[in-house]
């Protein structure tokens, strides 16, 4: 298969046969952008310039059927005799405006012919006409005639025509095989070609890279390669998504310069992108399955597609781009309805009726459905936007039933990513849930979307309907209402008959008692079971986040930090893979949070920050407080009073003071208030805090310390016995854990004599160490750290030392005592047993075991029984052990 120049060569060697008297015919023929035009140009003028008499033309599709259209273009050129140039300008003048009966006509071609033979024996003649395939009948005529005469003079007959099939042109293809020809076949550049090319312009070692490139995005299409040669001059680079302005008018003109079944057949290609077949293709463009048939043949000859595929996605936004917008949608809106009918996929047909952008016609009956169907195969692949693009547009046409059903699945996309943008969607499931239509998981998610929006009047009726029909919830669903409702403080009264069955068996009814409880309740270290069960089974966009959090903050007060932040990252990234940027957004506080509890506040705060800007504000709803709390404690831990002072300005729902969140956020901002000095303020926040729990019906210090809270603040005002009265209420509430414990004893340090706080810090840093809070337990070292500092350690070099006795040995002894050794040896010479001392003092058993150790050894007695007589004779009396707490 020839190249440019090689068909260039033959072409001359034929010219030159010509000079020397032996004419001949040649047939050049190529695909779409294959160089044949150029090629016949370049001839042409190479002919001129050899003195030949040259008579070219082009035959054009639309000019079929104008008689002697391509015959009257054959007027020689500059440089043609005058009285030869109106010789044969008559003569074809006469031939295309002859009468219709045969002879006269035929007289007259005849008399063409001849004229031209006799002139050659002058000058070589050359006649050149390019797509022959589109000449009408009468100048075909000519060229057969001419044909028949051409070896016998000194004429050359070049005739241009494209690979494919053309009836029109059968006659004289019947000629052409007939007799001798030369043909030559103009097909693609190879990729040693197009390097060739691309070397006369750039460096080998470029057009090395990107010769296999070109190839396989033009296919060798000469057109296209000369274009792209153009672009990559002008400075602009194709890549694998994008041609360049030359190289899409070069694919533009190849396919608008022919039949219009051919740019018809090329826009439904691209219509269809890369999956259909060549029936579809016809249907679309309006043409048979044969005519289909060919034209992909010969596009794909041309190089400018594969199959029915197009080889660049830039030639198919070419072809895509040249279409208006009117058009365009008619060919969306045909293609959706041919695949439907044909059984397609849904997504495939979805994506066309999206294309269209309406549901009118036809497809209005049978496209709401499948969109709805698309939807849920977006869904499933985590394609959150293409869901709803569909539904959107499947909400514009649906009717009854179709109506709640997409409403419903609105909100449940909406849900993944903008809470607030599902608002616009609800009313038709509110109307369905009064009417008991509404079941299992569409339940809970529009109860949650009104709690999470602090909609009460839709919480309570819902919450009555649900009573009315326990049916309408599932087991899990349930459990899930439950927890939901607990976070977001509503009653345990108000679930009504919501169902509790199988309590005892079901894990999901025993998750949702376990951790519904915590909201309410002591922390209970059974909610840890239900909490990992949770995290085991949620996943993003299903299960209410509000339910997971419960889970991961169950693990953190727990002492089981690490554990909980493994599985908020886990969340994390399921959300980020899934694009369920609501869960991404909540749950980037909550390892924020998880993260403060660890005593980084500085990556908390970026945390926190990070998970704000994943959501509008208004998005965010009633827990807009929860990434506010975070960043309220983590600043004022780092002491940006600035951005702290700003920070409190932000306003905040009211409805968010009824849930758990806004506890967080009183408890915070409470603590930053102090830190700014506004004692009187935070006061209000700590009482606000506590009010709001004794209305929930619980008493929540894992969440909010709200007593040990007001005992800071009243310290800070210097009412030291109002302070010590709370906190003494906290530590002898029944419930109060470790962490609370520890928390209090730093407080209840700051109000003791200076002799017994290293004791109440000490104990404190066990206590925060042992339930993995390293925020607290920082506080509580350094208060720890403020009070050691400077001072010498007591002489313990002295234990097991004999000691004189009498009223100076006996004092050196005492003097051998911590506070807190002393204590615990008095309550164990009273009597008390170890479990009883840790319960007095707030210490660990084994912190007891451990002061009675090296109390033994300072003494130098044997054991518990010798205590009481031992501490007597240092003048600690029994009526003292008795009562010493």
């Amino acid at each position: 298969m020839p190249d440019q120049g090689a068909a260039l060569d033959q072409l001359r060697s034929l010219l030159s046969d010509c000079r020397n008297g032996r004419g001949g015919f040649a047939v050049v023929t190529g695909g779409l952008g294959s160089g044949k035009t150029e090629l016949l140009q370049r001839f042409t003028d190479r002919a001129v310039e050899a003195g030949a008499l040259v008579l070219s033309a082009s035959g054009a599709w639309s000019e079929q059927s104008l008689q002697g259209g391509v015959l009257e273009q054959l007027v020689p050129g500059a440089g043609t005799p005058a009285g030869v140039t109106s010789r044969l300008a008559g003569l074809i003048t006469s031939c295309a405006g002859s009468p219709t009966d045969h002879l006269p006509k035929a007289h007259l071609l005849h008399e063409l012919c001849t004229t031209l033979l006799e002139v050659s024996r002058e000058h070589p003649v050359v006649v050149s006409i390019d797509d022959v395939q589109f000449a009408d009948s009468l100048s075909q005529q000519f060229l057969l005639h001419l044909r028949r005469r051409v070896s016998s003079a000194r004429v050359l007959l070049v005739l241009g025509e494209w690979d494919h099939c053309h009836p029109l042109a059968s006659r004289l293809h019947a000629e052409v095989n007939r007799r001798p020809a030369c043909r030559i076949h103009l097909g693609p550049l190879s990729e040693s070609g197009i390097a060739t090319l691309l070397a006369k312009h750039t460096d080998s070692r470029t057009a090395a890279e990107l010769a296999p490139l070109w190839r396989r995005w033009s296919g060798g299409n000469v057109m296209l390669v000369r274009a792209m040669l153009d672009d990559l001059v002008a400075g602009y680079v194709a890549d694998d998504h994008n041609l360049g302005p030359a190289a899409v008018a070069s694919v533009l003109s190849a396919v608008h310069r022919w039949e219009p079944s051919i740019p018809a057949v090329a826009q439904a290609m691209a219509v269809l992108g890369d999956d259909c077949s060549v029936d579809v293709v016809a249907r679309l463009a309006e043409v048979s399955t044969e005519i289909a048939q060919q034209i992909v043949a010969f596009l794909g000859t041309s190089g400018l597609v594969l199959g029915t595929r197009f080889r660049h996605p830039g030639a198919r936004a070419a072809v895509l781009d040249s279409l208006s917008s009117t058009e365009r949608s008619a060919l969306h809106g045909r293609a959706a309805e041919v695949l439907y009918h044909r059984g397609d996929d849904a997504s495939t047909v979805a994506a066309h009726l999206l294309a269209l952008g309406r549901l009118d016609g036809g497809c209005a009956r049978w496209s709401v459905d499948v969109l709805r169907v698309a939807a849920e195969q977006a869904l499933s692949a985590d394609d959150v936007d293409a869901a709803i693009r569909c539904l959107e547009l499947a909400l514009t046409s649906a009717e009854g039933p179709q109506h709640v059903e997409v409403s419903r699945m609105l909100v449940r996309a909406w849900w993944r990513v903008n809470p607030s943008a599902s608002a616009a969607y609800l009313d038709p499931l509110r109307t369905a849930l009064w009417g008991g239509a509404l079941r299992g998981r569409d339940v809970v998610i529009l109860l949650w979307h009104a709690l999470w929006t602090g909609d009460h009047t839709t919480v309570e009726r819902g919450l009555e309907e649900c009573g009315k029909d326990p049916r309408m919830l599932d087991v899990q669903s349930a459990a899930e209402l439950r927890i939901l409702c607990r976070f977001h403080g509503v009653g345990a009264g108000s679930l009504g008959g919501t169902p509790e069955v199988r309590r005892d068996t079901d894990p999901w009814a025993e998750a949702g008692t376990a951790l519904g409880q915590f909201w309410t309740s002591s922390f209970d270290r059974q909610a840890v079971a239900a909490a990992e069960h949770v995290l085991k089974s949620c996943r993003p966009g299903e299960t209410v986040p509000e339910v997971v959090a419960t889970a991961l903050l169950v693990l953190s007060f727990a002492g089981d930090i690490g554990s909980a932040a493994h599985w908020c990252g886990r969340v994390i990234d399921e959300a980020v893979n899934g694009g369920v940027r609501t869960w991404q957004a909540f749950f980037e506080v909550v390892r924020a949070h998880l993260t403060l509890r660890r005593g980084d506040p500085a990556t908390a705060f970026r945390l926190a920050e990070s998970a704000m800007s994943l959501l509008p504000a208004q998005s965010w709803g009633v827990s807009i407080g929860y990434p506010t709390a975070v960043l309220l404690t983590a600043l004022t831990e780092l002491g940006d009073l600035p951005r702290l002072d700003e920070l409190l300005r932000l306003p905040v729902p009211e409805a968010m003071f009824d849930n758990v969140v806004g506890l967080f956020y009183l408890h915070a901002r409470g603590h930053a208030q102090l830190a700014c000095g506004r004692v009187l303020a935070a006061i209000s926040d700590f009482q606000h805090c506590g009010l709001r729990m004794e209305q929930r019906g619980s008493d929540l210090p894992l969440v909010a310390p709200w007593r040990l809270d007001l005992a800071e603040a009243n310290l800070a005002l210097g009412r030291r016995d109002a302070a010590r009265e709370l906190v003494t209420q906290q530590l002898t509430r029944p419930s109060t854990d470790r962490w609370t414990r520890g928390v209090a004893l730093r407080v209840l340090a700051d109000l003791s004599a200076p002799r017994d706080r290293e004791f109440l810090l000490t104990e404190s840093v066990e206590l925060l160490r042992a339930a993995g809070d390293g925020l607290a337990l920082a506080k509580s070292q350094r208060h720890l750290d403020r009070l050691t500092s400077g001072t010498s350690a007591h002489a313990e070099d002295l234990a097991g030392t004999a000691v004189a006795r009498g009223p100076q040995g006996e004092a050196a002894v005492a003097s051998m005592l911590s506070d807190s050794e002393r204590r615990v040896a008095e309550l164990a010479a009273a009597g008390r047993t170890n479990r009883e001392i840790s319960a007095l003092l707030y210490i660990t058993v084994s912190t007891v075991e451990q002061h009675l150790t090296r109390v033994y050894r300072k003494l130098g007695v044997k054991g518990r029984a010798e205590l009481p007589r031992e501490l007597t004779s240092l003048g600690i009396h029994a009526d003292v052990c008795g009562t010493g707490a």
